[in-house]
C-alpha cells in the first residue's frame, strides 16, 4: 500500500534533500461536482455504468452529453484522468442504440491509443451485452478482420495515417459506413499542431467531402489536454464552431510539485550530479515505499538507462526484487510488448515505468502515485501533462522535476515562478499552405472528381487548373478527374520527415528474432554499426545497419558502455531563386541542401558516464532538399550597419540569440510548430560571403514557411524586439533569447546586445 504522505514528510525533514529543493508547491485537493445520469440514456448503458459503480456523472461529462444530444460540435478540455472517454462514449452509444444504422469513427494520433480505447469500450460493450460492435482498423489489423470491420463495425477506431492512406482512397468499400456516419471523435486534439495539424485539417476536409457524397453530415466531439487555445485550435482543425466544455467536475487529490536541482559535484566548474542518477535514486526511494511511479525521460537511451539502473538497484534474488517490477516504455517496441506493459500497469503487476513522452498521451495505465520528470520535456503544457499522470481521483500524489545541467532546466529550477506563472503554449495550423493544400487536392481528386465550382472549402479552381496543366488531373464534363497512374496518398506523409521503419533483428547464435523497430532518421543516430542498442534491460551490439533494405542485425552483448553519436549539420545553397529588397533588407530566396552527418560516436561507461573512447561511423550524409531565405547582414543594409555595432567577440552569441527569438515568435505568425522551422545564424556564410541568417523549412521539399516568413518579417522582428524588451530577466531566459549557460563567459550582456541590435535594425528600416 502506498505511503505518499509519510514519504513527503520524511523528505521535508531531510536537510540534504531540502538544500537542493528550489520550490515545493502544493496544489490543494478539490471536491468533485456531480450530475445525475441523464434520463435519455439507454437503460442498457445505464446498467453497464451501474455495474461499474458509476451512478452519477461529473458535471463536465453531463455537459458534454447534453450538448452532443443537442447536435453541437464539442471541444472538452479537462485534466488527465478526469473521465474524458465518457464525454464521447455516452452520446455515441445513445445514438447508435437509438438509430440501428448509425456509425461512429474514433481517431487517435497513435495506434497505442487506439488499442487502449478498444479495450475500454470492450469492457462496457462486451461485459454488459451492449449491442454495438467495436472494431479497430489500423496497420496492425489482420486482413481477415478488415472486411468484417467495414461491414459490421458500428464504432471504427483508427488513426489519421490509416484514414489517409487506407480508408478514404478505398471509400467505395465503406459505402454503408459513410452513409450512416453520425459522429467523428478526435482525441488528443492538442497534438495536431503545425505541419501535422495542417495535414489533419485537410484530411478532415476530405473525410467530410466523402461523407457528404454519401449523404451524411457527422458531428464532432473533440478532446484536448490543457493548451493555450483549445477552442481556437479545434475550430481551425474541423472548420466548424465548437462548444467549449472546460468546467472540470472531477475530484482532484492534493498534489505536491517539487523542483529539485541535483547537488554540485564540482563547484569550481559548476558541474552537478547527472539527471539520470538523480531521477533513478528518487524513483528507487519511491518504489521501495510501495509508491507506484512513472519516470519521464527525454530520449530512448535515457529511458533504457534509467530503467536498467533502477532494476539493478532493486535486484535481490532472495525476495524477487521485493516484488517490485519496473519496465521501460518507448517508441520502437513491438505492439505485443507495449500492450503487455500497459496491461501490467493497469492490473498492478508492474509498479514502475520509465517512459519517453510516449505515455504522456492519455493511455490508460492505471493509478500512479508519483511522477518523476527527468529534465524539462520541452514545453509548459507537456510538463503539466506528465505531472498529471500521477494522481488518482482524491488520492494524494507527487511530481518531482529533476533538473538536468542544460541551460533551460537550470533557468526553470532556479526561477520556478516562471513555470507557475507561464501559460501553456498555444497550437496553430495553416491548412491553406499551398504545398499541403495541393497534396490533399490530389488525394481528394483521386477519391472523388472535383466538380466545377466546388470548394475545399474555398475556391480551388486555380489550383485544380494548375494540377491539370501538370498532367495530374484531366478536365472534362465540368469536372476534374485524376489522370495519373500513381496512388497519391502513398506519396504524401502526414508527419514531417516520416519514412519507412528499420526492423531490428536479433541474430545471436544464428537465430533470427525481431525485437523492435525504429524510424530511419533515428536509426542513423542510434543503431549504426558497433552501436550499443538497449532494449528492456538487454544489451545488444549492432553488427550491420542496412538502411537500403531497412534492416538492422544485432547480437547480445555484455560490454560495460553504451554509445552516443555526434551529429553535425550544414547548409549548402543549391540555387538562388532571386533577391528582393524589403525595407532596405536584402533577402535571397533559395533552395538548400540541409545535411546531417553522423561521423563519430562516444563510448560512455555505465554508471559513471565517463567518456572512454570514440569510434567512427561510416554512413552517408542524410540530405534534405528544402526551401530557405537568407537575410543578409552586409554593411550596406540597415541590419548590416546595426550588426557592425556589435563587438566582434559577441557577434556569434547575438546571432544565436536572434535565432532563438525567431524560433520562439515566428510560429505565431506563420501558424506552425517551432520544430517546423529552422533558423541558423552565420557570422560569415561561405556562399554569400557575408554575415546573415538562414530561415528554412525542416520539412523535406519545403512547405512554404520560409518564403512566407518574408511577408511577415517586419511583424516577426517587432515581436522579437518586444519579447526581449519586456522580459524581466537579466541576461536571458527561455521566454526571450534563451538562458545563459553556466559555462558561458561573455564580456557584455547578451540579452542587452541582442535587444540593442534588433532596435537599431528596426529603427534604421523605419
Amino acid at each position: 500500500m502506498s505511503d505518499v504522505r509519510s514519504f513527503l514528510d520524511e523528505l521535508k525533514h531531510n536537510q540534504s534533500f531540502m538544500d537542493n529543493v528550489t520550490r515545493w508547491e502544493i496544489l490543494p485537493s478539490s471536491k468533485g461536482s456531480f450530475a445525475p445520469l441523464p434520463e435519455s440514456l439507454p437503460s442498457v448503458v445505464r446498467k453497464a455504468l451501474n455495474n461499474r459503480g458509476i451512478e452519477s456523472l461529473y458535471t463536465h461529462q453531463a455537459d458534454c452529453y447534453e450538448a452532443a444530444v443537442r447536435g453541437e460540435d464539442l471541444c472538452v478540455v479537462t485534466p488527465t484522468a478526469s473521465g474524458k472517454t465518457l464525454c464521447y462514449n455516452l452520446p455515441v452509444l445513445k445514438t447508435l442504440l437509438d438509430e440501428p444504422e448509425s456509425r461512429a469513427l474514433y481517431l487517435f494520433p497513435t495506434k497505442a491509443l487506439s488499442q487502449d480505447q478498444q479495450s475500454a469500450l470492450n469492457d462496457i460493450v462486451l461485459g454488459d451485452d451492449v449491442p454495438v460492435k467495436v472494431c479497430t482498423y489500423d496497420g496492425d489489423t489482420p486482413g481477415s478482420l478488415r472486411i468484417a470491420a467495414r461491414q459490421a463495425g458500428r464504432i471504427i477506431i483508427s488513426n489519421p495515417d490509416m484514414l489517409h492512406s487506407g480508408i478514404l482512397p478505398n471509400h467505395p468499400k465503406w459505402i454503408d459506413f459513410f452513409k450512416s456516419l453520425r459522429y467523428i471523435v478526435l482525441d488528443e486534439v492538442h497534438s495536431y499542431r503545425g505541419v501535422f495539424g495542417s495535414h489533419m485539417c485537410n484530411l478532415l476536409r476530405r473525410l467530410k467531402r466523402i461523407a457528404a457524397f454519401y449523404g451524411s453530415n457527422p458531428q464532432f466531439i473533440c478532446c484536448s489536454a490543457t493548451i493555450g487555445n483549445p477552442a481556437e485550435l479545434t475550430q481551425a482543425i474541423i472548420e466548424k464552431p465548437v462548444t467549449l466544455v472546460n468546467r472540470n467536475g472531477a475530484p482532484a487529490g492534493e498534489k505536491h510539485l517539487i523542483f529539485y536541482n541535483p547537488p554540485l559535484v564540482d563547484p569550481v566548474q559548476g558541474i552537478r550530479k547527472g539527471v539520470v542518477h538523480s531521477s533513478q535514486q528518487m524513483a528507487v526511494r519511491l518504489l521501495n515505499r510501495g509508491i507506484k511511479t512513472i519516470i519521464f525521460t527525454r530520449s530512448r537511451v535515457k529511458t533504457e538507462l534509467v530503467a536498467s539502473y533502477i532494476n539493478k538497484k532493486l535486484r535481490n534474488i532472495y525476495n524477487d526484487n521485493n516484488r517490485i517490477s519496473v519496465e521501460a516504455y518507448r517508441g520502437g517496441y513491438l505492439p505485443g510488448e507495449r500492450r503487455k506493459i500497459e496491461k501490467g500497469l493497469r492490473e498492478g503487476s508492474i509498479q514502475g515505468v520509465v517512459s519517453t513522452n510516449a505515455l504522456e498521451l492519455g493511455i490508460d495505465i492505471g493509478g500512479l502515485d508519483a511522477a518523476v520528470l527527468a529534465g524539462f520535456p520541452g514545453s509548459i503544457a507537456s510538463s503539466w501533462q506528465q505531472a498529471g499522470r500521477a494522481g488518482r481521483s482524491s488520492a494524494l500524489s507527487a511530481a518531482f522535476f529533476i533538473a538536468s545541467s542544460s541551460p533551460v532546466d537550470q533557468f526553470l529550477v532556479q526561477t520556478p515562478e516562471y513555470f507557475f506563472g507561464a501559460n501553456p503554449e498555444s497550437g496553430f495550423i495553416d491548412p491553406d499552405n499551398l504545398y499541403i493544400l495541393l497534396d490533399h487536392l490530389k488525394c481528394a481528386s483521386f477519391e472523388i472528381p472535383f466538380r466545377k465550382g466546388e470548394g475545399f472549402p474555398g475556391d480551388v479552381t486555380s489550383l485544380l487548373s494548375y494540377l491539370e496543366e501538370n498532367g495530374v488531373l484531366r478536365f472534362t464534363g465540368d469536372s476534374w478527374y485524376w489522370a495519373d497512374r500513381s496512388y497519391p496518398s502513398e506519396q504524401i506523409s502526414l508527419r514531417s520527415g516520416a519514412s519507412e521503419n528499420v526492423v531490428i533483428i536479433d541474430t545471436t547464435k544464428g537465430k533470427y528474432n525481431v525485437i523492435g523497430e525504429m524510424d530511419s532518421h533515428s536509426a542513423r543516430e542510434l543503431i549504426f554499426d558497433e552501436a550499443i542498442y538497449l532494449h528492456r534491460g538487454d544489451q545488444f551490439i549492432v553488427k550491420k545497419l542496412d538502411l537500403e533494405n531497412h534492416l538492422c542485425h544485432v547480437e547480445v552483448s555484455d560490454v560495460n558502455y553504451y554509445t552516443d553519436s555526434i551529429l553535425k549539420s550544414d547548409i549548402k545553397v543549391l540555387e538562388e531563386d532571386g533577391t528582393s529588397l524589403t525595407e532596405g533588407q536584402t533577402i535571397t530566396h533559395c533552395d538548400i541542401l540541409l545535411r546531417n552527418e553522423v561521423s563519430k560516436y562516444k563510448k560512455i561507461k555505465f554508471q559513471t558516464h565517463e567518456n572512454i573512447g570514440y569510434g567512427e561511423i561510416h554512413l552517408p550524409e542524410e540530405e534534405i532538399h528544402t526551401r530557405a531565405v537568407f537575410l543578409s547582414l552586409n554593411g550596406d543594409s540597415p541590419a548590416g550597419r546595426a550588426f557592425q555595432c556589435v563587438p566582434d567577440t559577441m557577434q556569434a552569441p547575438v546571432l544565436s540569440r536572434v535565432s532563438t527569438l525567431i524560433r520562439n515568435t515566428a510560429p505565431l505568425f506563420l501558424l506552425c510548430r517551432g520544430t517546423d522551422l529552422g533558423v541558423s545564424g552565420r557570422v560569415r556564410d561561405p556562399h554569400f560571403e557575408c554575415p546573415g541568417l538562414f530561415v528554412y523549412d525542416t520539412y523535406p521539399g519545403g512547405i512554404g514557411l520560409a518564403d512566407n516568413f518574408t511577408v511577415k518579417m517586419n511583424e516577426i522582428f517587432q515581436a522579437c524586439l518586444d519579447l526581449v524588451s519586456d522580459c524581466s530577466c537579466q541576461q536571458g531566459c527561455p521566454s526571450c533569447v534563451g538562458p545563459v549557460d553556466q559555462q558561458d563567459q561573455f564580456e557584455s550582456n547578451p540579452r542587452t546586445l541582442t535587444r540593442d541590435f534588433l532596435a537599431a535594425w528596426l529603427e534604421e528600416e523605419n
